[in-house]
């Protein structure tokens, strides 16, 4: 059973999936609009989203197991380590998006199952097939994939995509190409040694740092620009995320400054942290000051 599970969040990416949930959260807490939540809902939702993103995280792993056995970040994962067979690891990344979906839609709705498969599938195929072997921009159309979340939560609330789901959607959108940037930096000796045509491996780390400033900035703006498109938020995220941006626009002026890597390291952790905390910002205010 212990060899199970160790497989099982070998193939997973269970870290990855906790910040999908998390950018579930605002969705499902505004979508309600001041009314009380079933937890029976959240955990449905969040199991079944944590299922459909587990699943696609085993397609990518089987579908890069050649290029992950390349790659000293990822060559002791579940596949090119051994721990499970190439075919099995398919089958299994079948079963659990069959799960997912029929969890979905029997017990939340068929919008919210929709969402959800939809993250999959562009993430599967339009980025990790179709864009990430191809193009050193496969991280901002190919991003799509992880900016779902918002609208999951709030088709399984209201069964509908208002506005401030497609902001979230939005923020998301501009957040990942510099977190990712920032990632492909440190790591850039790993993705040329698999061929994988990463920013700083086409481009350079100076032009890749002046990329991350820029999506820094846009996804900024993009954080105020939610105060607008929901009634909830006041003084709380006005002030929580003015100091959060302040703070990443900064490490990214730093980047730029040093080109070091262990700054890309810091701004790529940092990028979690900060949209982990203004998803958290973003409910308390709707739900606890408001």
């Amino acid at each position: 059973m212990l060899e199970a599970f160790r497989i099982w969040n070998s193939l997973t990416k269970p870290r990855v999936t906790i910040l999908v949930l998390a950018t579930v959260m605002p969705g499902l807490y505004l979508g309600v609009d001041g009314e009380p939540l079933s937890w029976q809902l959240i955990t449905i939702t969040l199991f079944g989203t944590y299922l459909m993103s587990s699943a696609s995280f085993i397609f990518n792993q089987y579908i890069e197991r050649d290029k992950d056995a390349l790659m000293y970040r990822t060559k002791q994962r579940a596949i090119p380590g051994g721990l499970i067979k190439p075919t099995n690891a398919l089958i299994l990344a079948y079963i659990v998006t069959a799960i997912a979906f029929f969890i979905l839609y029997y017990y939340v709705n068929l919008l919210t199952a929709i969402c959800a498969f939809s993250a999959l599938v562009s993430y599967v195929w339009l980025y990790t097939i179709v864009l990430k072997p191809r193009t050193e921009q496969n991280i901002v159309i190919g991003g799509v994939s992880g900016c779902i979340g918002p609208l999951i939560g709030y088709a399984a609330t209201t069964n509908s995509l208002p506005i401030p789901a497609w902001v979230l959607f939005t923020m998301i959108f501009l957040w990942t190409p510099a977190h990712f940037w920032a990632l492909a930096i440190f790591l850039k000796d790993d993705y040329e040694k698999a061929e994988i045509p990463m920013l700083p491996v086409v481009k350079g780390i100076r032009k890749t740092t002046y990329s991350i400033f820029v999506y820094t900035i846009l996804y900024s703006l993009s954080c105020f620009a939610f105060y607008f498109s929901h009634d909830g938020m006041g003084v709380f995220f006005l002030i929580s995320t003015s100091l959060l941006t302040i703070a990443m626009v900064y490490l990214s002026v730093q980047l730029i400054l040093s080109q070091s890597t262990k700054l890309a390291k810091n701004f790529f952790y940092f990028s979690i942290l900060h949209m982990f905390l203004i998803t958290i910002v973003i409910v308390v205010d709707a739900r606890v000051i408001s």
